[in-house]
Formats: structure tokens, C-alpha cells, sequence
């Protein structure tokens, strides 16, 4: 018999290992700029991304939902190959 759940616990540790390497390269990549870049600019980047996630922030749950839902059938059309 075969073993079902290490390539589905796999691919659900390829996701989370996927988002963490984006949140940490992200986190980085702030880091980097913040004392190279001017204030004004700096001020101007934040003012962005928070207009960026003011306009994002109602469609943020179904977009998650969805992201979900297709993770879940990516796993499973894995797990059925």
C-alpha cells in the first residue's frame, strides 16, 4: 500500500515554505531601502501601499477564499495522480 500523505503534506509545506520565503524576502527588501531611500520617498511608498490595501481591503476576504479553495484542489488533484 502506498503512503498517501507525503506528497500531500508536501505540497502544503511548499505552500507555507512559499509564502514565508515572500514575507521574509519582502521584510528584506524594506529593511534595505529604508535607510537608502529619502523620507519623502519612503513616506511616499507607505502612503501608496496603504492606499494600495484601503482599496484591497473589502475584496481581501474572497480573494483569500478563493486562493484557498484552489490550493485545496491543487492538493487534491495531486493526491488523485
Amino acid at each position: 500500500m502506498r503512503n498517501r500523505f507525503g506528497p500531500v503534506l508536501g505540497r502544503v509545506a511548499g505552500i507555507i515554505g512559499g509564502l514565508l520565503a515572500l514575507g521574509l524576502v519582502l521584510r528584506l527588501l524594506v529593511g534595505i531601502l529604508q535607510p537608502v531611500l529619502p523620507g519623502q520617498l519612503m513616506t511616499a511608498l507607505v502612503a501608496g501601499f496603504d492606499l494600495f490595501v484601503s482599496l484591497i481591503a473589502p475584496a481581501l476576504i474572497p480573494i483569500i477564499a478563493v486562493a484557498v479553495a484552489a490550493a485545496i484542489g491543487w492538493i487534491i488533484l495531486g493526491f488523485r495522480r
